[in-house]
């Protein structure tokens, strides 16, 4: 299932910003991009991430600002520094030298000013992630919702669609029936040349083929399982391999009444099944 989710977290200088984006997949795979200060957390955020959602290909990047992964810090010795400064002065008075001892030169001698290296509060930052991470996950899963109950609502018009279809079907049988009873009493009668035809051996004809036509079950069938489609939809939680099977069987059915039945009228009803399970078995590939 589609969607998009994005979280903004702030510690002192630093900025994070998550977002995730859902496309749809059958199973769960997420892929996490993070900046090197993160590099050790993927696994863990991919378990949080799956811990959340069960379907959808979900990409999480991580981006930081306001520092990079250690800042450099300038260090004064002011101890060190008077230590050259009594030096120089007593070096300048026991030996007659002229000059001054200016910043200039104090600042050029070894260990008077350092460059340090100061790691980034990584705990904090980490917890940061955590937090900032679960309000994008949130964001993802709201839209994701929203976006499920519109996919509900075309699937129960497709389902809705597949019934009428069903209840076409199922009042054309009888005419199906007589109709096979004309035809074959005509093309009996022009073969027979005018000879007397047994009704009761017709009768028998017209019985082996309502028999071997016969559809109830198969129509029994996938109305129940439309039935149980429906009433699956209403459920919260993880469906999508439930009606993932459902469709599988429905399809099923209706291969079968096709292969059964040889009226026109009832072979183009078939076709518009097939397209309306083809959609629906589309559909739910995005529904978790």
């Amino acid at each position: 299932m589609t969607g998009f989710g994005r979280s903004e977290g702030q510690h002192k200088a630093y900025a994070l910003t998550v977002e995730m984006r859902s496309v749809n997949h059958r199973y769960c795979d997420v892929v996490v991009r993070l900046p090197r200060l993160f590099s050790t957390l993927e696994e863990k955020i991919k378990k949080q991430v799956k811990g959340r959602f069960t379907r959808g290909r979900i990409e999480v990047s991580v981006a930081i600002s306001g520092a990079s992964d250690s800042e450099s810090r300038l260090n004064l010795d002011l101890e060190t520094a008077e230590s050259y400064v009594k030096l120089l002065e007593s070096l300048k008075n026991q030996l007659s030298l002229s000059g001054e001892i200016d910043i200039a030169m104090v600042s050029q001698f070894r260990g008077v000013i350092t460059l340090s290296e100061a790691n980034e509060p990584l705990e904090a930052l980490t917890k940061m992630l955590d937090k900032t991470l679960i309000h994008a996950m949130s964001a993802l899963e709201k839209m994701r919702k929203n976006e499920g109950k519109a996919l509900s609502a075309d699937l129960r018009a497709r389902l809705q669609s597949l019934s009428k279809r069903l209840f076409v079907i199922k009042s054309k049988e009888k005419e199906i029936l007589a109709t096979y009873h004309e035809r074959l009493t005509s093309r009996v009668a022009a073969l027979s040349r005018g000879i007397e035809i047994d009704p009761l051996r017709l009768a028998q004809e017209v019985a082996i083929f309502a028999e071997r036509s016969d559809i109830s079950e198969e129509r029994t069938r996938l109305a129940a399982h439309v039935d149980q489609f429906k009433m699956i939809l209403r459920k919260e939680g993880s469906i999508g391999r439930s009606l993932d099977f459902l469709v599988q069987e429905m399809h099923r059915e209706v291969n079968t009444i096709s292969s059964k039945s040889s009226d026109q009228d009832v072979s183009m009803q078939v076709v518009e099944m097939k397209s309306e399970l083809e959609k629906v078995r589309e559909q739910v590939q995005n529904i978790a």
